[in-house]
């Protein structure tokens, strides 16, 4: 999936840094890099724009000023030299909030969060055709439901698959990734190297931990925003 991505920053050296990060990143199309907010409007009439890099204070029109005057608010990463607008960013749901000049470590963490979270709200949008997958376990192959799973553990070599009205859990060879790329991106996210949860059991969010009915789950800081974002689209 190519994620079409503006940069909008009255800086040239802070375009040409991050022009420069998006072109090393094969998911990333650079639409264009605008000077300002105002000159940004026309691309989202004429392209579906999936990512924003946006600068906060800028002339005429601050990025969050900017990102309120959107009717389809795109996945937003702020960069900007100011730490004092953070906790403004996250309350627009932003995806991450990075400190200029920025490292290209700490980009690349930014944006795929954010390819996580735009894959999830693209795959609101497509019918799924089915709501079970099968998996081998035990010399033979299972049906699952969707509805049924709690949540996945991985482990090294396999991968444990917890049901919500059972205590034994199903474990298959196959990888966590494995999961991750085949469940449904609406139903199911990963807060953790080791664990894929289903967003419609989840009863409690934490800074460092999920609620499942009785069940805590750990959720690292690198998967955190990402969850932050999905459940603020559904308040």
């Amino acid at each position: 999936m190519k994620v079409n991505c503006l940069i909008i920053d009255d800086e040239p050296w802070a375009l040409d840094l991050l022009e420069d990060f998006i072109q090393k990143v094969p998911y990333l199309n650079l639409v264009a890099r605008c000077e300002g907010p105002v000159a940004a409007f026309p691309y989202f009439e004429k392209e579906e724009i999936d990512l924003v890099l946006l600068d906060i204070r800028m002339p005429d029109l601050s990025g969050t000023q900017f990102l309120k005057t959107l009717n389809k608010k795109p996945a937003v990463i702020f960069v900007t030299a100011h730490n004092e607008f953070a906790v403004e960013g996250f309350e627009l749901d932003a995806i991450d909030y990075l400190l200029k000049p920025v490292p290209f470590d700490r980009f690349m963490a930014a944006v795929n969060k954010a390819y996580e979270y735009i894959s999830y709200r693209k795959a609101k949008s497509v019918l799924k055709k089915d709501d079970f997958l099968f998996i081998k376990t035990s010399h033979k192959i299972q049906k699952i439901f969707y509805s049924d799973i709690l949540y996945l553990e991985g482990l090294k070599d396999y991968t444990k698959i917890h049901l919500v009205d059972s205590k034994k859990p199903f474990v298959t060879l196959q990888s966590l990734k494995y999961f991750e790329n085949r469940l449904p991106h609406d139903e199911f996210i990963r807060i953790h190297r080791s664990y894929i949860i289903s967003l419609r059991k989840v009863d409690t969010v934490s800074r460092k931990a999920v609620l499942l009915g009785e069940t805590e789950l750990p959720c690292s800081e690198h998967y955190r925003n990402v969850l932050y974002s999905i459940i603020g689209e559904k308040l």
